[in-house]
């Protein structure tokens, strides 16, 4: 008699089953503490940007009160709330890390998740890492059944994946077996959500406030005894037919080099710089090339920029409008790269993106993408400077994901990042002991008082 086989979904709950901390590589436990580190601190630089401000208001955060906190704030909420809220927050400035294998941004559907419910729970840090790792995983071992034709047919990974992670991370913390671990990745597979037509947009921060809610609500669901058919993942009517068509996917990659977690895989990093991934290359070798051959940007005439095709259908912004669409703009940020040798923040704040300098070299840039029989590596840039003493001068860069376990940020560029996105909402004083106190996620310390010096105090009738 032959055996059915199991579901995706329970294929995936059952390698999940296998990892815990203890079994963890030191490089994995380090980078895995790092990326939660970053996601928090640029949750906080994401605080007080408007999307988050709307997303609070309609969710009624000012005046509720709960187990969770909402990050860079004084108040308290529901978890499921405080999860949509924190989750918007933490892609709301795109300064988040990004995994290939997922083709998006891995941590921030997931530690807005394990966090709030971390502190309902009364759980450790260690525990909340655990779970981080966890949903990590899912996620990007999903993304390797459905990538490339997802990114390109338009869905946003983020959010549409990132639903997984944050299932199968809010199950390591409910302690959930297999079986409704499976089910919980079930219910979030009619929870995936996101398109790409609303990058550059509110929507696509919402997008992982939404994946995070959604995938906490599956794992509470099957918690309580919810049920959903464990074969929504390759089911004729489920998930990767609908989303991608079943001849457009690879199942038999799921688990490929399963003996080493997504976390530490060599394509995942930390983003050095706050907008669209997909520009980061071009960045890298503008910035090179410049300081190289000590570019005064008043003498460019023209400025060329060559990309992967994958990378321009939602970076070829020519003529940015907003803060918030100049991160989407691959010509707006190589231009300022140029000018500054740096993006940063301020670069995405106010009327940074009208200065007449950017707007003369807007003016002049192009870009287009590989010929096809070169477009092999998909983070690859070339850069060509044209100057008015007529010299022609290019750049490259080979690849941009970031700085991952093989090249980590040091200790003093991760204090630099997170005190610049904590700026915003924090003291120094509680900037650096809000820090310092994350630098014990690993132990057996509750994830409640390492959050303490989060804790905003203000005067009486104040509110942020």
């Amino acid at each position: 008699m032959l055996m059915t086989p199991p579901s995706l979904a329970t294929t995936l709950a059952e390698h999940l089953a296998t990892i815990n901390l203890s079994r963890a590589s030191n490089d994995a436990r380090r980078f895995a503490a790092m990326a939660v580190v970053d996601t928090i601190g640029i949750t906080l630089a994401g605080a007080a940007e408007k999307a988050t401000l709307i997303a609070r208001r309609v969710l009624g955060g000012e005046g509720a009160n709960g187990d969770a906190m909402i990050l860079g704030t004084s108040l308290r909420t529901r978890v499921l709330d405080a999860v949509l809220i924190n989750g918007t927050a933490a892609h709301a400035v795109d300064y988040d890390d990004m995994a290939r294998s997922m083709g998006g941004h891995p941590s921030v559907p997931v530690v807005p998740v394990v966090v709030a419910l971390g502190e309902q729970l009364g759980s450790t840090g260690a525990q909340v890492l655990e779970a981080f790792i966890i949903g990590y995983e899912a996620e990007c071992r999903i993304g390797r059944v459905v990538h490339p034709h997802h990114y390109e047919k338009g869905w946003h990974p983020t959010s549409t994946l990132g639903v997984f992670g944050a299932a199968a991370a809010a199950a390591r913390l409910l302690k959930l077996d297999v079986e409704k671990t499976a089910i919980a990745i079930a219910i979030a597979a009619s929870s995936a959500s996101g398109i790409k037509a609303n990058f550059g947009t509110m929507v696509k921060p919402l997008h992982v406030g939404q994946a995070a809610h959604d995938g906490l609500m599956a794992a509470l669901l099957a918690s309580e005894g919810f049920t959903a058919n464990p074969g929504a993942l390759e089911h004729k009517q489920g998930f990767l037919q609908a989303y991608d068509g079943l001849d457009q996917v690879h199942p038999e990659r799921m688990l490929a080099e399963r003996d080493t977690l997504e976390v530490e895989q060599p394509e995942t990093g930390l983003k050095q710089f706050p907008c669209c991934g997909s520009t980061h290359p071009a960045i890298l070798a503008m910035i090179a090339l410049a300081e190289a051959e000590a570019i005064d940007p008043a003498q460019v005439t023209a400025l060329h920029i060559r990309m992967h095709r994958m990378r321009l259908p939602h970076t070829d912004n020519p003529d940015p409008q907003s803060p918030l669409g100049a991160k989407f703009s691959l010509q707006y940020v190589t231009a300022r790269a140029l000018i500054d040798r740096h993006v940063g923040l301020a670069d995405f704040e106010g009327d940074a993106y009208r200065q007449p300098a950017i707007r003369r070299l807007l003016a002049v840039t192009s870009i287009d993408a590989f010929p096809d029989k070169e477009d092999g590596n998909e983070f690859a840039a070339h850069v060509k400077v044209d100057l008015d003493d007529g010299r022609v001068l290019t750049g490259e860069a080979a690849s941009a994901m970031g700085r991952g376990p093989r090249d980590p940020m040091s200790d003093v560029e991760m204090w630099r990042k997170f005190s610049d996105c904590a700026v915003s909402v924090l003291s120094p004083e509680q900037t650096r002991a809000a820090f310092d106190s994350l630098q014990r996620l690993d132990s057996e310390i509750p994830i409640r008082d390492i959050l303490a010096p989060f804790a905003i105090t203000l005067a009486a009738g104040q509110t942020r």
